[in-house]
């Protein structure tokens, strides 16, 4: 039995699989939200909606006042939380990460759904608006993901008295390193992206 691991030792042989699959998760989440929302939420609830978002993203620092530098703090500080709570929960024995991972990709999908509403290219603002800081902020947050779900397999093995090949500890210190020395710095630069480069890009 491993009594520790290398980040490559722990991408390779416990987290990789998962992340990738994860990916599928949120990209066909993402796509069906789309639809789904677009079959279901009629143009006269988009204000309702938009009101209801505003009050999110002021909750969490950001509005249409704040500085860049403040939003890039703003954008870091949430998602590091979000990334880290996807990992730790996976303590608990209920598959927590996969709502994480639905949860984020549902919104990007009611984005879009807006910005189809409101006339404007959903293909531009994916491409130009989302995408850019996207495929890092979304990879740190699904490596999270999977980091939590390779601790919640471990768990789950345990309660059904099954063998493990590696130590729980193993798992978690490896998790930790990921998290500090892979996600964070994939959130900080797309926390950079998103706060100074999408909005030039969206002119």
């Amino acid at each position: 039995m491993k009594t520790s691991l290398s980040i490559r030792e722990a991408w390779s042989n416990y987290y990789r699989k998962d992340f990738l699959r994860l990916w599928v998760l949120f990209i066909v989440t993402g796509i069906g939200s789309y639809f789904l929302f677009r079959s279901f939420i009629a143009p006269n609830q988009i204000d309702e909606i938009l009101a209801q978002l505003g009050d999110t993203f002021e909750s969490r620092g950001l509005t249409f006042d704040t500085s860049a530098r403040e939003t890039m703090i703003a954008l870091f500080v949430n998602n590091t939380r979000v990334t880290l709570f996807a990992f730790l929960l996976g303590m608990i024995p209920l598959f927590i990460p996969y709502v994480f991972v639905v949860v984020n990709a549902a919104v990007i999908g009611l984005v879009a759904m807006i910005v189809g509403f409101a006339g404007e290219s959903v293909v531009r603002v994916i491409v130009f608006g989302i995408l850019p800081h996207g495929i890092t902020e979304i990879s740190a947050i699904l490596l999270g993901a999977a980091m939590g779900l390779s601790l919640n397999r471990y768990i789950w093995k345990k309660l059904r008295g099954k063998k493990t090949d590696v130590t729980f500890k193993a798992l978690f210190v490896a998790g930790v390193k990921m998290f500090l020395f892979i996600a964070v710095p994939l959130l900080a630069i797309s926390a950079v992206i998103e706060a100074y480069v999408t909005p030039l890009l969206l002119q």
